[in-house]
């Protein structure tokens, strides 16, 4: 019983510190991840309508969801110190989707070249700035 006592005690223990050295390994190995931005974005146009973005700046990404349409889209994303710009080109119409967020203020705007429609605006504030977990 004592041996039995001993095995037990020494496998917890060598397990404890094999799992401490897999931990200590493995942030050497794997960068952290850069934090992700969540906005609430309160914005203009006929239905003056709420936008939730996140921004990932590490990835290149942002993500728009609108909750009055159950729709969300991902955008590649370009980041400067002033602004984040995100967007693309639309199917079918040749136009290019741009959204363009200030940094400092949050003012937003999105328009749509090549429709002749007017920008929409919009003004956004953070709702959480939290690191993924993997």
């Amino acid at each position: 019983m004592l041996v039995l006592g001993r095995l037990v005690v020494g496998s917890a223990l060598g397990g404890l510190l094999c799992a401490a050295a897999l931990s200590a390994v493995e942030g050497l190995l794997i960068p952290v991840l850069a934090d992700q931005i969540y906005l609430r974005c309160d914005v203009s146009g006929p239905d003056r309508t709420v936008w939730e973005i996140t921004l990932d700046e590490e990835a290149g990404k942002a993500w728009v969801y609108k909750p009055a349409f159950r729709s969300s889209t991902e955008y590649p994303a370009t980041f400067t110190p002033e602004k984040v710009r995100f967007g693309r080109q639309l199917p079918y119409t040749g136009s290019y989707l741009s959204n363009v967020l200030d940094r400092s203020s949050g003012a937003l705007t999105s328009e749509i070249t090549g429709l002749g429609a007017p920008p929409v605006t919009g003004i956004c504030e953070m709702q959480a700035n939290t690191t993924p977990t993997a």
